[in-house]
């Protein structure tokens, strides 16, 4: 992996958790305004910044240039004063490095190989694949622009979680007309995205994950995948090919994440929820698990994916007593 520039403090022969904070804090400091300018400037080291160096450090040992890659485009997000656009930015760099750790960390063997940004046959590049003895697996991450999303449904009298019916839409709004609409066009498109970049990799062992990271609505991708009505991976699915429902035949399984919100938290230096000791930790309460979701087509998955994004299947009986787990087709808000 090309470097695009020297980075000061850190050097692939000592890759330590000091040398990429402090490489991290200078670049964030030259970059002009910036996001993570205030944590970078207080008087004592920042618990989530010095996690984020932590993760660094953990991929540059394990795939060189990956850890050094991710403080370069940090860094690179200053500019504008207080940009919202780039704010997201920085949330969906978190939520890609996230993931990435939870794939480094899980148990493959001495002989796995990984790669970042593979190419396929098609040129196109899934986000990290992992070569080991039992398979080849491929991972797509994926996260939403949610800002705009999280207001309007602040400030929402109800919400269509799901698609049922234009009627019962338009029913809907008459009485509401703030009402928010379902969220699923990004999880299509993540969908789409994520199958065309797995169909460049022969289909033997193993499988294609796409890792879909949301805030604590999880109902919101859980429905928008599932639901009875137009669920994307169902017979029914509001996307269609003429008059049949489209297959993302490349996509084994889906794993919803409610991590979003927890970067939201970290950077206004608020309490993180669940427990947790840093935003990129698990939580650490029985109800709030991450979400797998198989595909009815796809390859099976080792329970071990499922543990380390702290996951419960979709149909686990512990979640069903669980609101937030549950799909509602109308929300009411009060």
């Amino acid at each position: 992996m090309a470097i695009s520039k020297p980075v000061p403090h850190v050097s692939a022969q000592c890759p330590d958790t000091i040398a990429f904070y402090l490489a991290t804090k200078d670049l964030v400091q030259a970059s002009g305004w910036h996001w993570l300018g205030y944590l970078y400037n207080l008087p004592w080291i920042d618990a989530n910044m010095w996690r984020l160096a932590n993760l660094c450090v953990r991929a540059e040992r394990r795939l060189p240039g990956l850890g050094i890659r991710y403080i370069n485009e940090l860094a690179h997000l200053g500019g504008p004063e207080r940009d919202e656009r780039r704010y997201e930015q920085i949330l969906q760099l978190f939520a890609e490095v996230f993931a990435i750790d939870r794939v480094l960390v899980m148990y493959w063997s001495d002989e796995a190989q990984f790669y970042f940004e593979p190419r396929g046959t098609n040129g196109l590049r899934p986000e990290f694949r992992v070569v080991d003895k039992d398979g080849a697996y491929n991972f797509e991450v994926k996260s939403p622009s949610l800002l705009a999303h999280q207001r309007l449904r602040a400030a929402a009298s109800a919400q269509l979680p799901v698609r049922i019916t234009k009627e019962f839409t338009t029913s809907v709004r008459m009485k509401s007309p703030d009402a928010l609409l379902p969220r699923d066009n990004p999880i299509k498109d993540f969908l789409v995205s994520a199958d065309a970049k797995f169909s460049g990799f022969p289909r033997d062992l193993g499988a294609n994950i796409l890792i879909i990271l949301w805030d604590d609505f999880i109902y919101e991708p859980i429905g928008s995948l599932l639901s009875d009505f137009a669920g994307l991976l169902t017979s029914n699915s509001f996307h269609r090919s003429g008059e049949e429902a489209v297959i993302f035949e490349n996509v084994d399984a889906v794993i919803c994440v409610r991590q979003m919100n927890v970067f939201q938290e970290a950077l206004a230096e608020r309490a993180l929820p669940d427990d947790r000791t840093d935003m990129f930790d698990l939580s650490h309460n029985p109800f709030t698990p991450n979400v797998f979701i198989p595909t009815p087509w796809g390859n099976a998955c080792p329970q071990f994916i499922l543990e380390m994004f702290g996951a419960l299947m979709h149909d686990d009986e512990r979640l069903q007593t669980i609101a937030e787990y549950r799909i509602p087709e109308y929300i009411f808000y009060v």
